[in-house]
């Protein structure tokens, strides 16, 4: 199974290099399963609907989010409409979406998850590890592939991660 991560797509340059390239990356490549980090791609500040809508039309099948996953107000609904839209495990358990799924890609399953570090964020966020752990022990089990998707500003605590 060929799967290609994208991170951080980063404002306007960012997002038109995916609509220009990851179609044909897709071909080239024979690439079954595609995971676009949009966190900064409207304007550095989160993503829009339409800035998400325009990653999916070009080849995307996730889009990761991050600490600014609600910066762009319509992405409330946003993960709410859209369940291939994950926004991070440990943001507050009374947010709409949800941090990890299993997609289906050729009758095998693909865990997608993100979460959030804690160290020098400006927002406080739950505890990543144990939120991860939860995610991975309901899910984990029935992916032949496991992805993660972790934001965070200290090197200690993705090399922890």
């Amino acid at each position: 199974m060929n799967i290609l991560f994208l991170g951080d797509v980063m404002g306007r340059s960012g997002r038109q290099a995916i609509t220009d390239h990851l179609p044909q990356l897709r071909e080239n490549w024979n690439l079954d399963f595609v995971v676009v980090n949009g966190e900064n791609a409207t304007s550095g500040m989160g993503l829009s609907g339409g800035h998400a809508k325009a990653l999916f039309e070009a080849g995307a099948d996730c889009v990761t989010l991050g600490d600014h996953a609600f910066d762009q107000k319509d992405m409330l609904q946003g993960v709410e409409r859209d369940a291939r839209i994950l926004r991070p495990l440990n943001f507050s358990k009374a947010a709409p979406g949800k941090g990890a799924r299993l997609f289906d890609v050729k009758g095998r399953k693909i865990l997608v998850a993100q979460a959030l570090g804690q160290v020098f964020m400006k927002r406080p966020f739950a505890d990543p590890f144990s939120a991860l752990d939860a995610a991975l022990k309901q899910l984990g089990g029935q992916a032949a592939a496991r992805i993660v998707d972790f934001h965070a500003e200290a090197t200690s605590e993705k090399m922890a991660m």
